[in-house]
């Protein structure tokens, strides 16, 4: 059984919580850009800029057949995503025609601070302009207001192909840049949840006011929920459930079995003696193997607390989780910065000896 060993240092960086995703993911640097790639095939390419009108770039697509790429660029100034007036992103690479995108296709969300880009950005040429690119000029306009910024290129040909690469697209004809005759892959059967308008009503009941997960941020879900279809008759749901603390974040998961949903609960250890708990925290689930990990952190650096693992295995009323080991360590007077933290080694409450 795997076990999740950090530096602590490492884990005071990571913050508040494991993704639900991530477990298995992949992230990586190619040039002045950061990639990264969920369990899920959903992947993000993405480059910061400083001192520069355009104070971001990122460009997402999911794992789902011939899925769309999507756009999301943020100004340095929250003006212009504020102002009033239609949106509107043009985009000029090396000084060639430009692409100008208005319209349905592009939205100004103030909230997030960005600019939302969707449309046939595969079909346009713009992916093939910036695989083959030096740089990308940059306006992002609403109304009176405007920012123009330089994207520098260089990296993005490998970032897209570890993309195309990491969602087993490359010989395909949904490749955005490694295309060949070969169909598209069948969908894999675990979706991303990136809002809670996307669950069965039956959990979404549990998020309205005055329910158990009333206080979880709508945001937290892009990222940190999945949905994964076990047969064609039982599905499991991954979610954040409720505020989340300074470094745990709260999550539950349901499964849906013959339309049936119920909570499924997680098995623990207190006082020495079996319990159970409707939620985990810091949760990863890896959907392959069919197996969950928690780690409740007693303090933020990670160096504390309790570490859980999980199988599903079929009971008498469906899908149920079994506990296969909990660990647990008090939080030292003092702790090394240069300490390995490797929750495995950790005094087990369970298996009992």
């Amino acid at each position: 059984m795997r076990h999740l060993k950090l530096s602590l240092t490492l884990a005071a960086l990571l913050g508040s919580a494991f993704s639900g995703q991530a477990d298995d993911g992949a992230y990586k640097d190619f040039k002045s850009w950061q990639v990264s790639c969920s369990q899920t095939r959903s992947c993000t390419m993405r480059q910061f800029l400083s001192d520069n009108p355009v104070s971001s770039f990122e460009l997402q697509r999911s794992g789902k057949p011939e899925s769309p790429v999507t756009l999301v660029i943020s100004p340095n100034d929250n003006a212009v995503t504020e102002n009033a007036g239609e949106a509107q992103v043009t985009i000029t690479v090396d000084g060639a025609e430009p692409l100008v995108m208005k319209g349905s296709s592009v939205v100004a969300d103030a909230s997030a601070y960005a600019f939302k880009v969707s449309g046939d950005l595969i079909g346009n040429g713009l992916i093939d302009s910036l695989k083959n690119g030096t740089i990308a000029t940059i306006t992002l306009r609403r109304g009176d207001k405007s920012a123009k910024g330089e994207l520098p290129l260089a990296g993005a040909a490998a970032s897209l192909l570890f993309i195309d690469e990491y969602q087993d697209r490359i010989g395909h004809v949904d490749a955005m840049t490694a295309k060949g005759d070969k169909a598209p892959n069948p969908p894999l059967p675990v979706t991303d949840l990136k809002t809670i308008a996307e669950l069965p009503e039956a959990i979404r009941i549990h998020f309205a006011e005055g329910a158990d997960c009333a206080d979880t941020d709508p945001s937290m879900f892009d990222g940190n929920a999945l949905s994964h279809a076990l047969d064609e008759d039982t599905t499991i749901y991954v979610t954040p459930c409720g505020m989340s603390g300074a470094y745990n974040m709260p999550y539950v998961a349901f499964v849906d079995s013959f339309d049936m949903i119920t909570p499924l609960p997680f098995p623990g250890m207190v006082d020495g003696a079996p319990s159970a708990s409707l939620q985990a925290f810091n949760l990863a689930y890896d959907w392959e193997k069919k197996q969950f990990s928690s780690f409740f952190k007693g303090r933020g650096v990670g160096d504390c607390g309790t570490y859980s693992q999980w199988r599903i295995s079929e009971g008498s009323m469906g899908p149920q989780l079994v506990l296969v080991e909990e660990t647990f360590r008090d939080c030292p007077e003092q702790f090394s910065e240069t300490d390995e933290i490797d929750p495995g080694s950790w005094p087990k409450t369970w298996p009992l000896k």
